[in-house]
């Protein structure tokens, strides 16, 4: 999908880490991108990766949180989130995010899901006390519809895809054996990536994580924001369509 829309102006990458895909976005199109994280150290690494790749021109760090972006509404073509949107919720995300996106915008997030109805209750014990939102990917599909989306479609994550993901935050866990972590919220995050990389090694079987790749609903959006109930008497779907041409 990205490598086929020459057309993105504006990409945001929410929780991009140390920007592996960041780097790829850039690659992959001519759009400029946006990467936002909290951790500062993640930031400085893509920073370096930019410049060596003279892509600096074209990606901006923003130092702040997921939960209150610095960016204008309907601005984005993409909003790209990858093992990230759980810091404040699928739904919450969805919704919020949303209004970023221009009409007709895609949001593309990674977000854990079950991927079997039958799983050991210590899994399902620690899930529930850790991200009481996660459910099967057919939920999470209906849940995209109620935000106001279209789904294109999802994928799970190859096991290659958790190598990658945990590899650099690996790195940052050895490092801060060697230099004690002082910050409390990079301190917590660690902890919270090692016990969720022993779980993901015992269990794998039983959830993954899986891309959702969902386009902005153009008309839900816009009763959803105004408040209107739409129905075949008080105002049609095709009636709106045209109001909002």
């Amino acid at each position: 999908m990205v490598s086929e829309s020459p057309y993105f102006e504006h990409i945001l990458d929410i929780g991009c880490g140390t920007g592996a895909q960041t780097m790829t976005l850039a690659r992959k199109t001519n759009a400029q991108i946006f990467a936002v994280d909290l951790l500062a150290e993640f930031l400085d690494v893509l920073t370096e990766r930019a410049t060596r790749w003279g892509l600096q021109d074209r990606i901006a760090v923003h130092k702040t949180s997921m939960d209150d972006l610095p960016f204008p509404r309907n601005f984005f073509d993409m909003i790209w989130s990858e093992g990230a949107i759980y810091h404040i919720g699928f739904e919450r995300g969805l919704k919020q995010w949303g209004t970023l996106l221009k009409r007709r915008g895609y949001l593309v997030a990674s977000e854990i899901s079950w991927t079997s109805n039958e799983r050991p209750q210590y899994l399902t014990d620690y899930w529930m006390a850790s991200y009481p939102e996660i459910d099967l990917i057919s939920n999470k599909m209906k849940l995209i519809e109620d935000c106001g989306y279209i789904p294109v479609g999802c994928f799970t994550l190859p096991n290659a895809g958790w190598d990658n993901y945990y590899h650099p935050i690996i790195k940052q866990v050895a490092l801060s054996i060697a230099q004690p972590i002082n910050d409390s919220t990079k301190k917590s995050f660690m902890e919270t990536i090692i016990d969720e990389l022993i779980i993901y090694q015992r269990y794998r079987e039983f959830y993954n994580y899986v891309f959702y790749v969902m386009q902005k609903n153009e008309i839900k959006s816009f009763l959803t924001f105004y408040g209107i109930k739409c129905d075949s008497e008080r105002m049609p779907a095709a009636r709106l369509r045209v109001l909002l041409l």
